[in-house]
């Protein structure tokens, strides 16, 4: 657990407070109509009466409030680490559960949700393996989750959606080369394929794996298949 808060730590600028408040700010721009427009093709068809959802890696809650909002009757469970964010989610509309997505054991029954969502989770991870196997291993048969996150792309094009500042000014700061390129290191650890790779070798059926935000995000929907038990 350490190492993972020191890397969220480093990750979000050493300001939890400040990002997470970023988090909520820019929350409707990433669970936009294109978002739920995702969700209603690959998502709600599968889920069961009451749905069985969780958001790993879930911040504040920007996604489980909207989720509780459609689902009023569904079983929504929060997975995060990071106290910062802990704080900030409610455990009167959902369950909140306290864990570092890198460890196993995490406390969620075998085959018993419908539903799994990892927003912008996994480029935080410096293995993802058992983040991965939690997802399998939660879901029924049949059931799905939803990923999205930053994707290994050139660095040219990373810095020119991230700034408009001539970095090799000589008058630009060591803070902000600093913040860039720890953050480019940070945001391209895997490729699109990279993911898709791991996917499917723990097991997922891959649905779809898509290139977003000009490459810079990749998008993938994976399925339990029935014969994982």
């Amino acid at each position: 657990m350490p190492d993972t808060l020191n890397t969220l730590a480093q990750h979000h600028g050493g300001d939890g407070q400040k990002f997470m408040q970023l988090m909520q700010e820019t929350a409707a721009g990433r669970f936009d109509e294109a978002f739920w427009a995702v969700w209603a093709d690959w998502i709600a068809p599968i889920l069961s009466e009451p749905a069985q959802i969780a958001d790993f890696g879930s911040g504040p809650g920007a996604l489980l409030q909207p989720l509780r909002e459609r689902y009023p009757q569904a079983r929504l469970i929060g997975v995060e680490c990071a106290p910062y964010m802990l704080d900030m989610l409610d455990n009167s509309l959902y369950e909140v559960i306290d864990h570092d997505l890198q460890q196993p054991n995490l406390p969620i029954a075998d085959n018993s949700l419908d539903a799994i969502t990892a927003i912008f989770c996994l480029h935080e991870t410096s293995q993802p393996i058992r983040l991965l196997q939690s997802i399998q291993r939660c879901l029924k048969p049949g059931g799905r989750s939803l990923i999205i996150d930053w994707v290994r792309a050139p660095l040219e094009s990373y810095i020119a959606a991230e700034t408009s500042e001539d970095i090799f000014d000589n008058q630009t700061s060591h803070e902000t080369l600093n913040n860039l390129f720890t953050h480019f290191m940070e945001h391209n650890r895997y490729s699109r394929q990279d993911v898709a790779w791991m996917l499917e070798q723990i097991g997922f059926k891959v649905l779809e794996n898509v290139p977003l935000k000009e490459g810079r995000f990749g998008r993938w929907v994976v399925e339990k298949t029935k014969t994982d038990l």
